[in-house]
């Protein structure tokens, strides 16, 4: 289901994403559609978009009034005139999906209007399907279909486990295309500073940083140094699923999935560690037992909010 929330006393608005049976909300739904909720700062309605989904993941918004949606099991869907249309769009590659892994994000290019080009992160299946890595693709969409399916990016982080994979994309003002990518739940144990999100000859843990046709920016921080992959824009990474980027300053805001305690909220700094998983304020779940050395190291960025 995707609901609206409609402020009472503004224009804008913001859409949420919740997997939830109908029959079990539809009371609340339409309680809550006729209803003002209040709050010490905005006062809001939540109305119903759209309904039907499975495991819905991300949503973009794309010029003609289309609403495009992907959901985990692998389907990108469209939302036309308020309305779910029942056929998928066709053109998606393969995809692996178990546990965290499908179908995951999806952004128009900038110049969509013109190019028609879209952007989806995946978790891509090895040729035996046996691992995953995060990969993105570019593609043309018209006429309800994908065409010109571009492979622009694929991490270098095969894994048979299933978690992790970040995956959030976003433009920023210059066009460059900003893509997170997870831990994929490498055990954060013995020397913790041997981990992959601290080594940077893996994508383990990074945010990276593309032109629009997945080529390396010449000023990306880590472009020619000698054991260290030129897409990296920062590491120390558990797992960043929030990326939104300032249209004005050009801040790369991110929240993280920290442990039990830990998510954090940065604000990205080129060639910055952020720290996972020697430092950090979380701690093991169900046990409550300790994962980092301190909270505080030397050449470790402090998170804006934990």
């Amino acid at each position: 289901m995707i609901r609206k929330l409609s402020p009472v006393t503004a224009t804008s608005f913001v859409i949420a994403v919740t997997a939830v049976s109908v029959a079990a909300t539809q009371t609340v739904a339409q309680s809550a559609q006729s209803a003002t909720q209040r709050t010490a700062l905005h006062d809001y309605r939540v109305v119903t978009v759209a309904e039907g989904f499975e495991n819905p993941w991300s949503i973009a918004f794309i010029p003609g009034g289309d609403i495009l949606v992907t959901e985990r099991p692998g389907r990108l869907r469209i939302v036309r005139n308020g309305a779910l249309l029942p056929t998928p769009v066709v053109g998606l590659p393969p995809i692996r999906a178990a546990g965290q892994g499908g179908l995951l994000d999806v952004v128009p290019h900038p110049n969509f209007a013109a190019n028609r080009f879209l952007y989806i992160s995946y978790s891509k299946p090895s040729a035996d399907g046996q691992q995953g890595a995060t990969a993105v693709i570019r593609a043309k969409f018209e006429n309800d279909q994908l065409t010109e399916v571009t492979e622009v990016f694929e991490a270098q982080v095969w894994s048979a486990g299933r978690g992790h994979y970040g995956s959030r994309l976003a433009f920023d003002r210059n066009g460059f295309l900003f893509i997170t990518l997870g831990d994929r739940q490498v055990p954060s144990e013995g020397d913790l500073t041997a981990h992959p999100s601290q080594n940077l000859t893996t994508h383990h843990g990074k945010v990276i940083r593309i032109h629009d046709d997945g080529r390396v920016p010449t000023d990306n921080p880590f472009v020619g140094r000698e054991g260290a992959l030129p897409q990296t824009w920062t590491w120390g990474h558990r797992n960043v699923q929030g990326l939104a980027i300032h249209p004005t300053t050009g801040d790369v805001f991110t929240s993280e999935h920290g442990p039990q305690g830990g998510d954090e909220i940065n604000v990205l700094e080129p060639g910055k560690n952020y720290g996972w998983p020697v430092v950090g304020f979380g701690m093991n779940y169900r046990s409550g037992s300790a994962i980092h050395s301190g909270t505080h190291r030397d050449g470790m960025e402090q998170p804006v909010h934990v």
